[in-house]
């Protein structure tokens, strides 16, 4: 089997919440290697699911959070005035802030395996940062990170690219990626299988397991039809979709509530 942790983030001034995880290059390692020791107690692999919040970070732990355009963050059901209280405008990033994500993942990736970890899960998904970079929604940029697709795609393309470079061969690589954002103008399942596309070209990803959603639109909390619930795996179409499209293995998340 496989044991995936939560978030950890890879850097600790944009944080998801209070009290995150957080793995740097200068971060004591003795705590993850008890983790992933744990992890594997019963012969499961031990994975890390790497990630950066974006604009997705709380007032209480960020002031600014970062995002690929200024676009701020409307919560479901909650007046602009309260949401801009909870969550900051964020700020667009420059070129320097992106090369530091690039190695910031990369970094944590490699401590992730030099903790005993035996891979990384990318979080591509829910709006977080990488997420953001993908959807036309909140990725507004003219420059070679935005406007088209394969531009929109390269951040997650680059950061895939660069942690294979530093860790060792048999180390695993998954990415959660959205099938799709689920609100008008953002991310689309078309464009999601062409980041999948482009994720087996790089023949350096070993899985990919598929969500939905962000924190303006969490689809597998909010809008599922009762058919869909009673099935269970909410993704399941789209991932139908994908197996047709790609041959990159898959892994189904969402709705799961019994064995069978």
């Amino acid at each position: 089997g496989t044991c995936i942790t939560g978030n950890v983030q890879v850097d600790k001034r944009y944080l998801e919440g209070p009290r995150n995880v957080v793995l740097e290059r200068d971060t004591p390692l003795e705590k993850f290697c008890e983790l992933a020791k744990a992890c594997k107690m019963s012969g499961c692999l031990a994975i890390m699911q790497i990630s950066h919040a974006g604009r997705q970070c709380p007032s209480s732990v960020c002031s600014q959070p970062l995002c690929p355009s200024k676009v701020a963050l409307k919560m479901p059901g909650l007046p602009s005035l309260m949401t801009g209280l909870m969550v900051r405008q964020p700020r667009e990033m420059t070129s320097v802030d992106i090369e530091d994500v690039v190695e910031r993942f990369a970094i944590t990736a490699q401590r992730a395996e030099e903790a005993g970890f035996d891979g990384v899960q990318v979080h591509s998904a829910h709006g977080y940062l990488l997420s953001s970079f993908l959807s036309p929604h909140t990725n507004r940029r003219t420059d070679d990170y935005g406007g088209s697709p394969e531009k929109r795609r390269a951040l997650l393309l680059r950061i895939v690219g660069k942690i294979r470079e530093r860790v060792q061969k048999g180390f695993v690589l998954m990415v959660k990626l959205n099938s799709a954002d689920f609100q008008r103008g953002g991310f689309s399942e078309e464009e999601s299988l062409e980041v999948l596309k482009a994720l087996e070209a790089t023949a350096g990803v070993d899985m990919v397991e598929i969500s939905g959603g962000t924190y303006e639109k969490m689809e597998a909390l909010q809008t599922v039809k009762d058919s869909t619930r009673q099935r269970e795996a909410f993704f399941l179409d789209f991932a139908q979709k994908a197996r047709a499209a790609c041959n990159i293995p898959l892994m189904l998340t969402g709705g799961f509530s019994s064995a069978a």
